[in-house]
């Protein structure tokens, strides 16, 4: 089945089913829920050992960018 040909079945359900669906395809990617609970639990030991920025630091640096255009 093409992808036009899934999304067009997926608009035809009912909102019910399209919430049933969602459920389903979040339980099949638990493999990246995994990978995603890695990676925080990663970045909070990094943040415990001292890399920290306060948040005027990030409103700093947001401005700089924005600035630049990014």
């Amino acid at each position: 089945m093409s992808l036009s040909a899934l999304k067009k079945e997926v608009s035809e359900l009912s909102v019910l089913e399209r919430i049933e669906l969602a459920d389903y395809i979040a339980k099949q990617d638990e493999s990246s829920d995994e990978a995603r609970r890695a990676r925080i639990e990663r970045r909070m030991k990094t943040m415990d050992r001292g890399r920290k920025f306060s948040a005027e630091q990030l409103m700093a640096v947001h401005q700089a960018l924005k600035a630049v255009g990014v």
